[in-house]
């Protein structure tokens, strides 16, 4: 269960990275040296004595200059007087909306203690953290996993009980490294960074929440992702578990359904994570379990999945299939109606499904939803299968 978030601070709270840049090329160029960005990357996420080592191996500069880093605070801190802390547009508001979803926050830095404490204030954010880790404090700076994991120490969590939001490659690979499901925000500030190790990369905080957190931290986790709620279903994900559940409730479908080829278990158990993987964790699609809240009971399967219909349209078709013991309740309706509307949050502009000639029930319950019947036909189908067209957007 993800309870804590950790932040990154610079280049995902404030943006410092062209600063730090500026003013570390302003103090060595007193040095006559000039700092090249490609040799000044590497360090990008991680501490001065990290650079101090970059800054030895090629341009010879001793580990201990305490007078460099003298100088280059003292024009880092006139550069911050003068222009103060660039805070990255929507973060006061992530910041509130993911502390009113009741998740714990703390910062994470490669930066020293008093900077991220004078950032955090200057800002106003301090009160939304219960805690401010510095990659000075630990043995090892990232790319270790020191500071995550002290974090998480300090907060009393597991590891496996927080998320990591990052802009650097150092950043990413050590919120892996610390065991931890890791979100890159792609700055485009903080250079170009390997965000490959993350599990997930966004590049805005508009419309990031805590249910998008929980679904990313869910899918790093091969968890099972809550989809959306009605009155009287939980709609998720399959877990192995579910799957001898999917494959009693396809086995009663009639005639009338549209239903594939039918596999042995195994060949389910096989396939399925390779299904989680591409459906729910890359498209954020597939059949989803519909789970009766007040007894937990599974009563059917719904959901969307990409198609390519005619070797060149892609649609995104719709399905369903109730219990038998649990048809005639209403929950065909609550349900496909619940994913149109999560549909629509996502951004859908069109939704498909194929219902045979005979299944006057599924074609009523596709009139009542709102969908259309179109003049298409699959190649593949019978002339007995009909195609209805749904429109997301008003």
């Amino acid at each position: 269960m993800l309870k804590g978030i950790i932040f990154d601070m610079d280049g995902v709270l404030i943006n410092s990275e062209p600063v730090h840049y500026r003013v570390w090329k302003q103090a060595l160029a007193a040095r006559g040296i000039e700092l090249d960005h490609e040799i000044y990357k590497p360090c990008i996420g991680s501490t001065n004595g990290f650079l101090m080592d970059i800054l030895h191996d090629n341009y010879g500069i001793s580990r201990d200059d305490k007078e460099l880093v003298e100088t280059m605070e003292q024009i880092k801190k006139k550069v911050i007087a003068e222009e103060g802390f660039p805070i990255i547009k929507g973060v006061p508001q992530l910041l509130g909306r993911l502390k009113d979803s009741g998740y714990r926050l703390a910062i994470a830095s490669s930066s020293p203690p008093a900077y991220i404490r004078q950032v955090v204030t200057s800002l106003g954010i301090d009160g939304y953290f219960e805690l401010l880790v510095s990659g000075e404090q630990v043995k090892n700076p990232k790319p270790a996993p020191d500071v995550f994991l002290e974090a998480a120490r300090q907060m009393k969590l597991d590891p496996e009980e927080c998320l990591i939001l990052e802009d650097s490659s150092n950043g990413c690979r050590a919120a892996k490294a610390a065991g931890m499901v890791c979100c890159a925000y792609f700055n485009p500030d903080s250079g170009k960074q390997d965000l490959s190790p993350a599990d997930v990369v966004i590049e805005g905080y508009e419309e990031i929440d805590g249910a998008f957190l929980e679904k990313v931290y869910c899918h790093g986790r091969h968890l099972p992702a809550l989809v959306c709620e009605t009155k009287r279903l939980r709609i998720r994900e399959m877990t192995e578990q579910d799957i001898p559940k999917m494959m009693e409730i396809t086995s009663q479908g009639t005639p009338d359904t549209a239903e594939g080829m039918a596999k042995s278990l195994e060949e389910e158990l096989e396939a399925f994570p390779s299904y989680r993987k591409y459906m729910y964790e890359m498209c954020d699609m597939g059949y989803w379990v519909l789970e009766e809240k007040e007894s937990g009971m599974i009563v059917g399967r719904a959901g969307v999945e990409p198609k390519i219909w005619n070797h060149n349209s892609s649609v995104v078709e719709l399905g369903y299939l109730i219990d038998e013991k649990h048809r005639g309740k209403g929950f065909a309706y609550e349900a496909c109606r619940g994913i149109l509307e999560e549909a629509k949050r996502r951004g859908a502009v069109y939704l498909y499904c194929r219902i045979r000639s005979a299944n006057l029930a599924s074609k009523k319950l596709a009139r009542k939803l709102g969908f259309s019947k179109i003049d298409y036909r699959l190649e593949d189908d019978s002339e007995d299968m009909e195609v209805y067209r749904y429109t997301c957007s008003e």
